[in-house]
C-alpha cells in the first residue's frame, strides 16, 4: 500500500483505519525525518476519525470523498487543540485552537484523516525550510540527508515524501508550496486566490499567500481540488497530450539554471513534444518583472510588518535573525511605492493572459537549483542569496494571482527537480488536467 495510488474505499481500497496504520508505520520506519517535519501529532485521535470515516463510507461512500486519506497541516493553519506558532517561538506559548481552520475542516468532512502539525520555515518567510528553532527538515531524496527539503512548506513535502501522509496543506507566498514539492519529488499545487478557504490560516502576505495542496501525484491534487471546488463549465480541458499547447519563457526558463535541472527540463520537454505536445518558445517579460515590481513596492514586508507591529514592540528578541529583520523592514516601505506595485502587478497580470493566448500554461524548471546543503547555509549572505535563487521561478504566479503546480518529472526515477506548469487565473481545473496528462506521457503510461 503506497500513499501515491490512494484509492477511495468504495474503490478496493484499504479501509480507513487500516490506511493510517500503513501511514503511521511508514511515518516510525524513519523517527528522524519525522521528528523534524511533524510538530505535533495524534494518532489516538487519528484512529478514531479513521474508524468514524470507514463508518461514514458503508453508509454513504459519496458523501466522504476523501474517506481514510491521511492529511498533514502546516503549522500556520489553526487545528483543534494545536497551537498555531506557524514555526516561531514567539507564538509557542498561544493558547491552542479551538476549532479547525476552514481548508482543514472541509478535507475532514470529506473524510480525510488529520494526523500531524508539519514543520515549515519561521512565518513562512523562506524558501528552503530553514528553522533554527524547530530543527531544519531534509528531503528524503537525499541519502545523507544533508540537503533542505525547501519551504516554507518543508515539513507538508517530507509527510507525503516518505508516505506518512496522502496529502498535506501548505501555503505559498512566492513557491512555499511548490519549491518543497520539487525538492522532495511530490507534487505541489498553488491555486488562483480565493479557490480555497483561508480562514483560520496565520498569512504572511495579504496579497499573495494562498493555501496550497501537496500530495504524491497531480491526480491527487486534482482529486483533492474536485472536491474543494465545484468545477462550473469553463474552458475545454484537453483529452490527450496531443491537445496540450504550452509556451517556454525564452531566457526566463533557463538562465541561471544549474546543469542537472536543465539536462532534465530539456528531456521532459523533448519527451512532450515526442507525444504531440506544442511547444512554443517566446519571451515572457511579463513574469521576468513580476517579482521586481513586488519588492520595488515592498508589498510583502508591508504587509508582514502590517500583522506583527504588535508582536515586533515586545518580542522581536525572540524572532529567528533570518526572519526578524526583514519582516521590521516593512515599517519603512512608502505608501505610494506600494499602491504603485499594485498597479504596476495588474497591468503585468493583464499582459500575461494576452501573451498566453490558448496556451494550456508556462513550462519552466519549479526551482533553478539542485536543494542546497544545509550547513553551507549557517553563513547569512549565503542564506539570503540561495533563497532568493529557490523562487526566482514560482515568484510570479503569486504577483500575478497565477495557478500553478510543480509535479515530479518521472515519478518512477525520483529527483530533487520539478517541473513547474502555470495557468491563467482561475482555469485552475484546465491547468490541473494538462498537469495529470503531463504526468502521465511523463511516466510513459500514456
Amino acid at each position: 500500500m503506497d500513499a501515491s495510488d490512494f484509492r477511495h474505499p468504495d474503490a478496493n481500497g484499504p479501509a480507513c483505519v487500516e490506511r493510517l496504520r500503513a501511514s503511521l508505520a511508514r511515518a516510525d520506519a524513519h523517527p528522524d525525518d519525522i521528528g523534524t517535519a511533524w510538530l505535533a501529532r495524534r494518532d489516538e485521535a487519528a484512529l478514531g476519525d479513521a474508524r468514524a470515516a470507514d463508518a461514514s463510507a458503508r453508509r454513504d461512500a459519496s458523501a466522504v470523498p476523501l474517506a481514510g486519506a491521511v492529511l498533514t497541516v502546516k503549522a500556520c493553519f489553526d487545528c483543534e487543540g494545536w497551537v498555531t506558532h506557524a514555526g516561531s517561538r514567539v507564538l509557542a506559548g498561544d493558547p491552542p485552537a479551538r476549532t479547525d481552520a476552514a481548508l482543514v475542516a472541509a478535507l475532514r468532512r470529506a473524510g480525510a484523516v488529520r494526523i500531524a502539525q508539519t514543520a515549515m520555515t519561521e512565518f513562512a518567510y523562506g524558501a528552503l525550510g530553514v528553522n533554527r528553532a524547530y530543527g531544519t527538515p531534509a528531503t528524503p531524496l537525499d541519502a545523507r540527508r544533508e540537503r533542505v527539503a525547501g519551504g516554507s512548506s518543508s515539513g507538508a513535502a517530507v509527510s507525503v515524501a516518505l508516505g506518512a501522509a496522502d496529502l498535506s496543506i501548505g501555503s505559498d507566498t512566492s513557491g512555499s508550496a511548490r519549491i518543497p514539492a520539487a525538492f522532495c519529488g511530490v507534487a505541489g499545487f498553488k491555486p488562483s486566490r480565493g479557490r480555497y478557504p483561508d480562514a483560520g490560516m496565520r498569512f504572511l502576505s495579504t496579497t499573495f499567500d494562498v493555501p496550497g495542496i501537496l500530495a504524491a501525484t497531480a491526480r491527487m491534487c486534482r482529486r483533492v481540488d474536485a472536491v474543494l471546488h465545484d468545477r462550473a463549465a469553463g474552458r475545454p480541458v484537453p483529452a490527450s497530450t496531443k491537445d496540450l499547447h504550452f509556451i517556454v519563457p525564452e531566457r526566463f526558463a533557463t538562465d541561471d539554471v544549474d546543469p542537472a535541472v536543465g539536462q532534465a527540463f530539456d528531456t521532459w520537454l523533448s519527451r512532450l513534444s515526442a507525444q504531440g505536445a506544442r511547444i512554443e518558445r517566446k519571451r515572457l517579460d511579463c513574469a521576468v518583472e513580476a517579482g521586481g515590481a513586488a519588492r520595488a513596492g515592498g508589498v510583502i514586508a508591508a504587509e508582514a510588518f502590517m500583522l506583527h507591529r504588535a508582536l515586533l514592540e515586545t518580542a522581536a528578541d525572540r524572532y529567528d535573525p533570518l526572519v526578524g529583520p526583514r519582516i521590521a523592514a516593512g515599517e519603512h516601505v512608502r505608501a505610494h511605492d506600494y499602491a504603485a506595485a499594485l498597479l504596476r502587478l495588474a497591468a503585468l497580470a493583464d499582459a500575461y493572459h494576452a501573451e498566453l493566448g490558448d496556451a494550456h500554461a508556462v513550462l519552466t524548471p519549479t526551482v533553478p537549483m539542485l536543494p542546497p546543503r544545509i550547513a553551507d547555509l549557517a553563513d547569512e549572505t549565503t542564506y539570503l542569496a540561495a533563497n532568493a535563487r529557490a523562487f526566482r521561478l514560482t515568484e510570479f504566479a503569486n504577483r500575478l494571482d497565477l495557478p500553478s503546480i510543480s509535479v515530479p518529472g518521472d515519478c518512477r526515477q525520483k529527483q530533487p527537480i520539478g517541473l513547474l506548469l502555470t495557468g491563467r487565473r482561475g482555469d485552475d481545473a484546465r491547468l490541473l488536467e494538462a498537469a495529470v496528462l503531463v504526468e502521465r506521457a511523463l511516466a510513459g503510461s500514456e
